[in-house]
């Protein structure tokens, strides 16, 4: 096991609140402060209107076709992302998923956790390639990065823990499992954890509502674009509410299926 060099190393209070972080980086990209008027990806700046733009000139006669065409890429990335955050919190539960803490009382070799160590993560990063497109080029270029980093800062921060308290056992595991980057194939057996589907889906509401948000209302007839951009941002802002909600019903003490695996997200 190689592990991460010391800056990629989060701090207690970034890994306690690293939803709200993730939430300022996704509002700083969407309002590119340096930009006026703010919020112009409500204009014709986001990347998602570029990009349909510059493949539907000279005549402009496929915007809708093209757009569509984005769209559909964009749901397979907000799918994917919420698809893999679902399965590994299912596994973890959603107490242990939104701790502010680590816990290291076992590691985990079940469901995604048998291809790759950080699944959530992984999600995490799939689901921001969907929103950075609501974003201009250089504010989306700007929080994919900071987004990664902050993963991997996060990463930095539950490996030296589950190594010191899981020694050997999570240093094989680690051996035979990769950090970020699925294998097609397993390079362990499977632990015996069975996963908990409710857990999972109550843990991941916000990006549930979000992938189902661009499935619904991303798409576009002529050239109504706009109304469908400020569709799927008000979509976004109630899958954030709906999960504030559910906040309320995921447990305060994590349940013993949840408080056994390490902390790998």
């Amino acid at each position: 096991m190689k592990p991460l060099p010391e800056y990629l190393r989060a701090t207690a209070f970034e890994y306690k609140h690293r939803f709200l972080i993730h939430g300022l980086i996704y509002t700083l990209g969407l309002a590119a402060p340096w930009h006026l008027p703010l919020w112009s990806f409500l204009h014709n700046e986001s990347c998602w209107f570029l990009i349909a733009d510059a493949a539907s000139k000279p005549t402009f006669a496929n915007f809708a076709p093209v757009w569509n065409e984005v769209c559909a890429g964009l749901v397979l990335f907000a799918v994917a992302g919420v698809a893999l955050r679902v399965w590994g919190a299912a596994y973890l539960g959603a107490a242990t998923v939104h701790s502010g803490g680590m816990d290291g009382s076992g590691v985990i070799a079940a469901g995604p956790y048998r291809y790759l160590r950080n699944p959530l993560y992984l999600g995490t990063l799939l689901h921001s390639v969907a929103i950075v497109m609501l974003m201009r080029p250089e504010a989306a270029v700007l929080t994919m990065i900071l987004l990664t980093v902050l993963q991997l800062r996060l990463i930095g921060r539950e490996e030296p823990f589950l190594l010191n308290r899981q020694g050997v056992a999570y240093a094989a595991y680690c051996d035979r499992v990769p950090r970020l980057l699925p294998r097609l194939r397993s390079g362990v057996s499977s632990s015996g954890y069975r996963p908990n589907w409710a857990q999972g889906f109550l843990s991941e509401v916000y990006m549930l509502g979000v992938a189902v948000t661009f499935a619904v209302f991303g798409w576009t007839r002529g050239y109504a674009w706009d109304l469908s951009l400020i569709r799927v941002v008000q979509g976004i802002v109630i899958a954030l509410g709906l999960s504030v909600v559910a906040q309320a019903f995921i447990p305060k003490a994590a349940s013993q299926q949840a408080s056994e695996p390490a902390t790998q997200r």
